[in-house]
């Protein structure tokens, strides 16, 4: 009886550690994509509403693979970027950064799309974007395509 509760015990212990890393696991996940339908920056710019304030976003041009692309981001002041990247989304090739000209993450940003031997390439640019009041923090995603001849 006495060699009983020792295993008991190990199995609780091990349960309940698990059950923490468990919890912390929940608690540090992204949060789900809070942008509402899909907003398209192929030949637009897009605006949607992230904790009921806007993020606008826009390319300078159009997008073209293999050249140096410009991006406009603006948000309100209770807002921050915290980072962003692009990633294909019909062919994966790994993350490519979005780079801010400002420290801040605010304005004008620049990125450079890969070689893809596909006519149409759809991507995802993914940014992450900060409540300064709650420091909640939610993923938005847009997309667009580029188009070789």
């Amino acid at each position: 009886m006495k060699k009983s509760f020792p295993l008991f015990r190990f199995i609780l212990t091990i349960l309940l550690l698990c059950a923490v890393i468990f919890g912390v696991y929940l608690s540090n996940v992204s949060s789900s994509l809070t942008a509402s339908g899909n907003c398209d920056l192929t030949s637009d710019a897009c605006a949607p509403l992230v904790f009921n304030q806007t993020v606008r976003v826009n390319f300078e041009q159009p997008p073209v693979a293999e050249e140096e692309l410009f991006l406009q981001f603006s948000q309100n002041d209770g807002l921050s970027i915290q980072n962003v990247w692009i990633e294909g989304v019909n062919m994966y090739m790994g993350k490519t950064p979005v780079l801010f000209e400002d420290p801040s993450q605010t304005g004008r940003a620049v990125t450079f799309l890969g070689s893809c031997n596909l006519s149409e390439m759809q991507w995802a640019l993914y940014a992450n974007i900060k409540n300064n009041a709650t420091s909640e923090v939610a993923l938005v995603k847009f997309t667009f395509s580029t188009y070789q001849d």
